[in-house]
């Protein structure tokens, strides 16, 4: 029987980025390494629903989407529950992406009740400023959370994370003796270009991600606007939440008069090019203390180093040695340190820019290798019986 894998959404499925990404990625990389696989996901997806036949992983992935309705973000279908209770029966292995929704929690549940050996991916649902929030805001998340999640998270073989802060949240909930498998997420570049320098005056940046309080745009903005030269540029792409939020995030945009541009969501291949016409990509998660850190790695900002495109990010997610790297910088959750950074940023001439964007591609090619990091985690789903955790990030460039 092939490993089972579980995810809620998974591509070509829109609207559902991060979690849906990292699983495609690394199911294909585990293909790409001839592994046999059964993935089980919802058919969701905000432009129509998928079919089997859409989801293209590799011809050793056997993929089983489940009907989808009600609540959709968390993948809500009565389908799964067969489905799953058949691949945890017979699978000899099952790796879960995301907790907390109705496909991850069954596929826990399921595991545990047939005591069949399972790993977890956490997907940033156990950052410590998210629980906290959790805790104190939302009684029945966290009741949920209590009776299900931490129970079936202590059974696993191990709980996969992909950055340290992530970690931490882990031991806080499940104890210091968590069994957790730290490496991060990978990213396919071979079919990323890279662009030279952006022409024109001003310099470009571009953010993308939802316009929710836990990405921090607002308070990015807020902190841009006062240190912006007339002929710098912000393009934001991504999909919008109406409510109070969207709203001052609105307002901002107003008050920019033309220096923002807002293009919603955005398809692949028009993320490339807005990448290749940016300086910088920005991810300012966690800048808003009421939203929490929620980010746990960022894909975006692999993705943007990919495409040769340095980054500025904030403190504590998986790129605190960004500027070790030489790949783009880091800056504390303060509208004080935004501004620093973003003078820094001004004050690089086109041979700096262009040493940044070199050093972010190399990082990608040789410590993000989507096959590489993939098998480190196959070998350790695989023998659940291995003491080798947690394993390390890998080590800072010598670039």
């Amino acid at each position: 029987m092939n490993v089972g894998i579980v995810t809620t959404h998974i591509p070509p499925a829109k609207g559902y980025g991060g979690v849906s990404v990292t699983a495609g990625v690394l199911t294909k990389a585990w293909a790409e390494r001839g592994h046999k696989m059964v993935l089980i996901a919802s058919d969701e997806s905000i432009a129509g629903r998928l079919r089997s036949e859409q989801v293209h992983l590799g011809e050793q992935v056997e993929v089983k989407l489940y009907r989808c309705y009600g609540f959709r973000r968390w993948g809500f279908g009565l389908g799964a529950v067969p489905e799953l209770f058949k691949l945890c029966l017979h699978a000899p292995v099952v790796y879960i992406h995301g907790i907390a929704t109705w496909p991850s929690t069954l596929a826990a549940v399921f595991c545990t009740l047939l005591r069949r050996p399972f790993m977890v991916a956490v997907h940033g649902g156990l950052m410590p400023e998210h629980v906290e929030l959790i805790r104190r805001q939302k009684p029945h998340k966290w009741l949920y959370y209590r009776w299900l999640t931490f129970p079936t998270l202590r059974r696993a073989i191990a709980v996969h994370c992909t950055s340290e802060t992530e970690a931490e949240g882990v031991r806080d909930v499940l104890g210091q003796d968590a069994r957790i498998l730290l490496v991060p997420n990978g990213i396919d570049s071979r079919d990323v270009n890279v662009a030279g320098y952006p022409e024109g005056k001003g310099m470009k940046l571009c953010f993308l991600g939802h316009i929710q309080q836990e990405k921090g745009i607002n308070a990015f903005i807020r902190a841009w606007l006062q240190v912006r030269n007339p002929e710098d540029r912000l393009t934001i792409a991504g999909r919008s939440v109406d409510g109070a939020y969207f709203e001052e995030f609105q307002a901002l945009v107003e008050q920019a008069q033309g220096a923002i541009e807002y293009s919603g969501y955005l398809e692949r291949g028009e993320v490339m090019e807005l990448l290749a016409s940016s300086h910088f990509l920005v991810l300012p998660s966690g800048l808003e203390a009421a939203g929490g850190m929620r980010e746990n790695f960022g894909n975006v900002v692999a993705e943007a180093m990919a495409a040769g495109r340095p980054v500025l990010v904030a403190k504590g997610l998986a790129w605190d040695q960004l500027e070790s790297v030489g790949a783009g910088f880091v800056f504390n959750r303060t509208e004080a340190s935004v501004c620093d950074v973003l003078r820094k940023a001004q004050a690089l001439d086109s041979l700096e820019w262009g040493r940044m964007s070199q050093k972010g591609r190399q990082y990608v090619e040789q410590q993000l290798d989507p096959v590489k990091l993939g098998e480190r985690i196959w070998q350790v789903l695989n023998r659940p019986g291995q003491t080798n955790l947690p394993q390390p990030l890998p080590e800072r460039s010598s670039l």
